[in-house]
């Protein structure tokens, strides 16, 4: 990944926790690594687990942020979340996936995309 990717993301992902905790999220991680993949940020809203995807554009040449978040991307936060749940012990609170899409030169618009996709109990 190039420098300038990195930056990008970082700025994004700094944006993205702003933006949560103004609608009163607590953020409890940002970039957990697990064995199956990385989950940018990991935040407690209103007693749910949530884990958070970040994506941000400057542009729209490769499309909206939140395409990025494939079916392969899924599974892997997926997995990733399941590790985080048995590591910290939480295995019965409720959790969902979140995506935060960030687009424009200057982080213009962040839209926040509530339970963005699910967890397939039964492939897991």
């Amino acid at each position: 990944m190039s420098l300038l990717r990195k930056i990008l993301g970082r700025a994004g992902e700094d944006l993205a926790a702003k933006h949560l905790a103004g609608r009163g999220y607590t953020i409890l991680e940002r970039n957990y690594t697990a064995p199956y993949g990385e989950i940018d940020l990991v935040a407690l809203d209103r007693g749910t687990v949530v884990f958070v995807e970040v994506k941000t554009r400057t542009g729209n040449t490769y499309g909206a942020p939140e395409l990025a978040v494939d079916r392969r991307k899924q599974e892997r936060m997926v997995k990733a979340a399941l590790g985080y749940l048995k590591h910290k012990k939480l295995y019965q609170m409720p959790c969902r996936f979140d995506v935060v899409a960030i687009s424009g030169a200057g982080g213009d618009t962040v839209e926040l995309i509530q339970n963005a996709f699910e967890m397939e109990r039964n492939r897991y």
